[in-house]
């Protein structure tokens, strides 16, 4: 599994286990995304501190998550983004759109 998703008192952390997303891992992604929200969710913190790269498909998986949350009336940020990560984000704007905190 590429994913440990943890629940806390009012919120869930979802954390990739792995130092590149590539988009493969969309449907357990997802999976675990709507797992939460159908729990009664309202926070999902996605936390990236071991991702070192991310691909155009890897994004996309985030943006789908965050429109699954939001139209769900849930928020979705990320967390530990790593300096590189970053830099990807902020290319497409995207830094704009996700809440992100604790860069690494």
């Amino acid at each position: 599994m590429n994913l440990d998703v943890k629940d806390q008192k009012d919120f869930t952390v979802i954390k990739f286990n792995k130092n590149s997303v590539l988009g493969t891992e969309g449907a357990e992604f997802q999976n675990s995304i709507l797992d939460t929200l159908d729990k009664g969710v309202n926070s999902i913190i996605i936390d990236m501190s071991m991702v070192e790269y991310i691909t155009s498909w890897g994004i996309g998986m985030l943006v789908h998550a965050f429109t699954t949350a939001t139209n769900r009336n849930s928020q979705l940020s990320l967390s530990g983004v790593t300096k590189k990560v970053h830099e990807i984000l902020s290319k497409v704007k995207l830094d704009t759109i996700f809440h992100i905190s604790d860069l690494s």
